[in-house]
């Protein structure tokens, strides 16, 4: 799993490998919902590489599943309506291929990155049966893998996975209108060169943070505007997953410690 913690409406959402289960708490922990695991016909098993997960404003939950190659969509109250994408019968396979991350944008759709198809895709879901009302898809991208909005601007981060052929990874971003308008990591004169980004997520001012392995595994912060410059350069290992908190800070899933570590978050250098 790749994201440990997403927020939306002061809601937690924690990934409990060891029970299989997905939990929704408040930020004193309580848990306001839970989903199990099941398989696309509905049948409970166990775990089978969950990706990511998010939460909209009508309490429905997203999780990706790359082992399905499905996006399954949970009520409130933790029962599978629906599933985008995979093998399973009620799928809708013109939908996804290989999705990998899911955040929720500023209209309340759940913004999917399909990593095969190279495309995002915007879900408009009915808030009770998580049926389809609206889908839009952005092309033009390579191999896209995790994707962050902002709630107030409308921006979009989505980062790009590189290859074997020449094709360095990178951060792009986006405005509401879909269209690229930064590209992040991939010039030294503008900051960090990315070597592996994992974790991404936007904030209000439009600075882009990004969790990135490199020689050093550790955070980097790329401003609206000027150079970018790491903010967390010791005590993580593996990073994965990156949300700004309600109080302005930044927590990161550890995967290797299994932990979230919190950081005070700060959109000035010094």
């Amino acid at each position: 799993m790749n994201l440990s913690v997403m927020l939306k409406l002061n809601l937690n959402v924690y990934y409990r490998k060891q029970l299989c289960l997905e939990q929704v708490t408040d930020p004193r922990g309580n848990v306001l919902q839970q989903v199990a695991s099941p398989t696309s016909d509905g049948s409970a098993r166990r775990c089978r590489n969950y990706f990511d997960i998010a939460v909209n404003a009508k309490g429905l939950i997203a999780l990706s599943c790359a082992a399905e190659r499905a996006l399954l969509v949970f009520s409130r109250h933790g029962r599978l309506l629906q599933t985008f994408g995979g093998s399973g019968l009620g799928s809708a396979k013109d939908e996804l291929e290989a999705p990998r991350g899911v955040t929720v944008t500023r209209l309340d759709e759940f913004l999917v990155a399909d990593i095969r198809k190279g495309t995002l895709i915007a879900l408009k879901l009915d808030p009770k049966t998580g049926s389809r009302l609206e889908r839009t898809v952005v092309t033009g991208f390579h191999r896209p893998y995790l994707v962050a909005a902002c709630l107030s601007s409308g921006m979009v981060a989505v980062s790009e996975r590189g290859n074997e052929t020449g094709r360095v990874p990178c951060i792009k971003v986006l405005e509401p209108g879909w269209n690229t308008v930064r590209v992040l990591g991939v010039c030294a004169g503008m900051g960090p060169v990315l070597v592996c980004p994992w974790g991404i997520c936007i904030d209000t001012d439009g600075n882009v943070l990004v969790a990135d392995w490199g020689e050093e595994h550790r955070v980097l912060l790329y401003p609206a505007q000027g150079v970018g410059w790491p903010i967390v350069t010791q005590g993580l290992s593996s990073p994965r997953g990156l949300t700004l908190l309600p109080e302005g800070q930044l927590a990161v899933s550890d995967s290797m410690h299994h932990c979230i570590k919190i950081y005070q978050y700060k959109a000035t250098q010094g």
